[in-house]
């Protein structure tokens, strides 16, 4: 089974209500089946959010290869939607780069391409 978990700064009824509203709900976390758990986080340092994924293992390995080729790797986007939601809940809102203005998306991961060095003809372009 995989889990995903995050503490966030909040007194755990707080973090039940918000997690319940519209406007700090997770997204994908609501669509899947997944068992959520809020705890008390050691030394009164807020809620622990716990996410147990349901895997039914019916797509088996190849199944899991292609969710991860098409970006839809259940538990990096569970991941992302609880750095998301602690942001929000903890700041008010979730920092964005110019460089990913819609932030760091599991997809987005996938799709990199490793770093390689310039040929020449891009050396030139760049006026090296």
């Amino acid at each position: 089974m995989n889990k995903a978990a995050v503490t966030v700064h909040r007194p755990r009824d707080e973090v039940q209500r918000l997690w319940q509203s519209s406007e700090y709900r997770p997204q994908y976390i609501e669509a899947q089946h997944v068992a959520v758990t809020f705890v008390d986080a050691p030394g009164d340092r807020g809620t622990e959010i716990h996410v147990d994924l349901d895997k039914d293992g019916s797509s088996g390995k190849i199944g899991e290869i292609v969710q991860k080729l098409t970006g839809a790797a259940p538990l990096a986007k569970v991941k992302d939607d609880l750095r998301r939601f602690k942001q929000h809940v903890e700041t008010g809102i979730i920092p964005r780069s110019e460089g990913s203005p819609e932030g760091e998306i599991a997809e987005r991961k996938l799709k990199q391409r490793p770093a390689r060095p310039l040929d020449e003809n891009e050396l030139q372009k760049v006026g090296v």
